[in-house]
Formats: structure tokens, sequence, C-alpha cells
């Protein structure tokens, strides 16, 4: 067997393994693994589950030889359950505009990303919709035993369609959001601190310090001390309108919150300044107000230079 051809055995395995009922741990560690191990594996994995979508006889229904350039079997092999299944298909000058039109395939990753001041609305294939912040990115895969979206950067609200044996997943660098469906935000703020507000049903918070379980109306700030329980406010549920509660937090996090909006780069000239403690209630969707605001406020100074607006704390 060629290298090509065993990288399509395997796709073919895959593909009909991921439409069984029944899909255990174990072997999503292993496809998650044979995924990330080639770009030829991902690429003949597209390929192979476009054909099975394109109406290619399930083994279920039909477990005859199938061919592969007019006669040879792509694979026929047995599960460990006794199970026998067959997969296969043609590989001729159709193969290219097939792998191409295979990559939107939902197991593999989608990205989607905003630019400052904008906010995208987007529906997933399961029906969940993510309402993506200013200046955010979230990268988006589904498969048969979970859904993940990885918050890149930025913030996003989720409104998750609910699916009993398949995790609805956010991951936010340090904090993971675990859900079966429910309505919720997630924050990502300077320093690798994240914000999350569960307006509707349950979350789980995880860190590698500990989790918390958020019912419909909590908030927690999650920081390098752990997971710290705050006030839900009305903006924390209404974050799209482009107001920030800012309850005794580093400067930093108020500046991130204001990126999402700036298209003028901001940039915190010392830590004196980063570290300073703010409160009060911001408009980040106009980001030159807040800032004489914060100005006027507190012992800050703003000053631009190449384009860039720079806070500084005076000497």
């Amino acid at each position: 067997m060629t290298p090509s051809e065993k990288v399509r055995t395997e796709a073919a395995f895959w593909v009909e393994r991921m439409n069984r009922p029944a899909f255990d741990a174990r072997d999503g560690a292993a496809f998650d693994q044979w995924m990330r191990s080639d770009a030829d594996n991902r690429e003949a994995f597209a390929a192979m589950a476009a054909l099975w979508d394109d109406g290619f006889p399930r083994p279920d229904a039909r477990p005859e030889q199938a061919l592969l350039d007019g006669s040879k079997s792509l694979a026929a092999d047995r599960f460990p359950g006794g199970r026998r299944w067959v997969a296969a298909s043609i590989f001729g000058a159709s193969a290219a505009a097939l792998i191409v039109g295979a990559l939107i395939s939902t197991a593999l990753p989608r990205s989607y990303s905003s630019l400052p001041g904008q906010q995208q609305a987007i529906q997933l294939a399961d029906g969940s919709t993510v309402h993506l912040g200013g200046n955010s990115r979230i990268d988006v895969q589904y498969l048969p035993w979970r859904r993940t979206v990885r918050l890149k950067r930025g913030e996003a609200g989720f409104d998750v369609a609910h699916g009993t044996n398949r995790p609805f997943d956010v991951d936010a660098g340090q904090v993971d959001v675990v859900v079966l469906g429910t309505a919720f935000h997630v924050d990502r703020l300077a320093g690798g601190r994240v914000g999350v507000a569960v307006t509707r049903g349950a979350v789980d918070v995880r860190t590698l310090k500990g989790s918390d379980r958020l019912a419909a109306g909590h908030a927690v700030r999650v920081t390098d001390r752990g997971i710290e329980r705050v006030a839900m406010q009305v903006e924390d549920s209404q974050w799209s309108s482009g107001w920030f509660v800012a309850r005794n937090i580093p400067l930093s996090d108020l500046v991130e919150k204001l990126r999402r909006h700036s298209k003028t780069p901001i940039e915190i000239s010392d830590d004196k300044s980063e570290n300073l403690m703010i409160v009060g209630r911001f408009n980040v969707s106009d980001p030159d107000s807040a800032l004489k605001g914060i100005e006027s406020s507190y012992d800050i100074e703003l000053s631009r230079r190449s384009g860039t607006l720079y806070i500084s704390t005076p000497n």
C-alpha cells in the first residue's frame, strides 16, 4: 500500500467511524491526534467526508466491496466491536474539486474575525449563534463528540443549541466554558484574565486551579489567582450595547475593552498606569470620550505619536 493509499484508507476509517451512532472519548482523542499529525490526513478526511455526505452507500446499508480506480478496494477492515465496515471513493479528475469543496466541512476548523468597531452575528452548523464583538476572533470546530470554539481574542456572546451528547466548549486561554445549551458571554481581557456571564441556562467554568458552575444571572472573573464570583450587572447581559462597568479592575482591562472599538491603536506606556485600579461605568464604544473621562478622574496623561494613542503616568 502506497503512502497516499494508506492515508485515504485511514480517512475512510474515520469517516465511517464518525457516522456510527456511538463514539467514545478514546476514539475522539485518537482522531484529534491523527488530524493534527499531518496536513495530508486533514485533506484526505475532508475529501472522504464530502463523498460520504454526497450520498455514497453507508456500510450498514451496503457492505459490498467498492471501487478505487475502477477495480481496487480502498479499505475494508474490522472495528474492534466486530462489525465490518467498508468505505471507498473514486479519486479521479474530480478529486481536486472535491478536496477544495470539502474544506468547508464542519470537521475542519473555521475562523471568524471582526474589525475594531465591527460586530458580527454568526450562525453555526447546529443552529447555535455567536455574537462576535469588535476586534475579536474565534476558531470553530464541530466533531461528533464535541463542539469547540476557541476565543482567540476579544469577546463573544453565545446562544447554544442544546446537544445532550455533544458538549459545547469555549476555550478562552486559561479558561474553558462548557455547556449543553445556554446563553452566555465570554470576554478575554488583559493579562490572561477572563470574564464569564450567564444569561440563560448554566455553564461550567474550568481552570487548572478549579471549576465553578454558573447559573443564569451569575458571573465570574478568572485571574491567575483563580475563579472569583462577581455581581452581574445589566451591562453584562447587554454587553453589545457598548457600555462596560469597571469594578476595581486594572486600567489594562478597560483599555482592552476600548481596543474593541478604537480604530486608533492604544498603548499603555508604563507598569504603574497598566495596574492603576479603575472604578466606573464607561461607554467603551466611544473610546475618545471614555479616555477623556479617565484622564480627568485619574492621574494619567494621554499623548499621540505616530498614529498611536499612549497612556502614561506623569513623572
